[in-house]
């Protein structure tokens, strides 16, 4: 229920935010590699093995805001690998990662969604 309540507060704020500030800079295709790697390496052989549409979307993400968006159904899938608690943390722990490469109202949603 946490990941819906982010994946929502994270879509309400690009909706109804403005384009100017909050624009990420121009894709960083190494930023993107890096990002897909962390989050198949989270998902580990196993988690692709039990969910192989999954590692398929994060290996053929179109930008690295899709990825953004793949980060709840990666918390869903190691949550059936692992306790709840460790599975949310690792999927937060990628956050730093997309900093500068998505929209900071992205981030500032899904940082007050985990303040609560």
């Amino acid at each position: 229920m946490h990941s819906v309540k982010t994946f929502l507060s994270s879509l309400t704020s690009i909706l109804t935010s403005s384009h100017g500030d909050s624009t990420p800079k121009a894709p960083d295709p190494h930023a993107m590699l890096l990002i897909q790697k962390s989050m198949l390496r989270l998902l580990g052989v196993r988690g692709a093995e039990l969910h192989p549409d999954l590692e398929h979307r994060i290996r053929y993400a179109p930008s690295i805001e899709a990825l953004w968006f793949l980060r709840s159904d990666l918390a869903q899938a190691l949550c059936l690998q692992r306790d709840e608690t460790s599975a949310l943390q690792a999927v937060s722990d990628l956050t730093p990662l997309f900093e500068g490469n998505i929209a900071k109202t992205q981030l500032q949603a899904y940082q007050r969604g985990q303040r609560r």
